[in-house]
């Protein structure tokens, strides 16, 4: 199934470019085919082809960096988890220390939540970090050494900025109207194609159907790499969330009050037994 996801883009633009010259055959076929193909349509197709570049561009940049970020959320939230056991520990484990636990695992679980519903509530965000805003003032009130609740606002703060990060990209538009724009462009240059008189033959057919095929799949790359974070929907470019999942079932499956290392891969490293 997921061989055949590879070529899912390619089968998409293959039906456009196939419709295309169908109806490119019955135009010739009636005569219908009246536009020459001169200096004017040369410059309206490299216009179109000018803004689809722009628009690729932009979407290629957004989509790169949003690979980086749950690799980058994991490792925030596991400093985040370390720094909130070792603020807990120096605090001698009193009364009201042991809620930063709760709530970075909880904060998490916002996360994933989120990815898994394919929306991006900020609020709930905003809401779990004042809570563990409001655990390190009472860390600090526990005269827990300020090195470690350095750490902890460093890493709340970082975890927010990405948040803020995914908010843009995924649902904010760069250029307002651009992909409307460049849709409707290359509908025009469709329409130019099938009435278009085609001077050579079998070579211009395939010519025709060449670029069509290439501008669909151009485009509907773009509008799928639009937004990376749509997870489940069986899209071509998404990026991959899976390092975050695996640390939350981690957490929720960790044994209470035993903090084991965690490895690059997300599996628990636990202390050999002695024989």
């Amino acid at each position: 199934m997921k061989k055949l996801r590879r070529f899912k883009l390619f089968f998409k633009a293959a039906i456009v470019a196939a419709v295309v010259l169908a109806i490119k055959f019955a135009t010739d076929h009636y005569g219908l085919s009246q536009i020459s193909i001169n200096t004017l349509t040369s410059s309206f197709f490299a216009g179109v082809f000018f803004t689809i570049s722009i628009l690729f561009t932009a979407a290629i940049t957004d989509f790169k960096e949003a690979q980086k970020i749950p690799g980058e959320l994991a490792i925030l939230m596991k400093a985040l988890h370390n720094d909130a056991i070792l603020a807990s520990a120096s605090s001698n484990n009193c009364p009201g220390t042991q809620d930063i636990l709760r709530h970075v695992e909880g904060l998490l679980g916002v996360i994933t939540r989120n990815f898994r519903a394919n929306q991006w509530h900020k609020s709930h965000l905003d809401h779990q970090i004042n809570q563990i805003n409001e655990d390190i003032i009472e860390l600090w009130r526990k005269n827990t050494a300020p090195g470690i609740l350095l750490k902890l606002r460093e890493n709340l703060t970082n975890i927010d900025r990405l948040s803020h990060r995914i908010d843009y990209i995924a649902y904010t538009d760069d250029i307002p109207g651009a992909h409307l724009i460049a849709d409707i462009a290359l509908g025009a240059v469709f329409l130019i194609f099938i009435f278009a008189h085609n001077e050579w033959g079998i070579g211009g057919i395939v010519l025709f159907g060449a670029i069509t095929f290439v501008l669909s799949a151009i485009m509907l790359l773009i509008h799928d790499m639009d937004n990376p974070f749509e997870y489940g929907q069986q899209t071509l470019a998404d990026v991959d969330m899976s390092v975050l999942f695996k640390l939350e079932d981690y957490w929720k499956n960790a044994p209470t009050g035993n903090a084991p290392e965690i490895s690059s891969s997300l599996e628990p490293t636990l202390p050999s037994k002695s024989l």
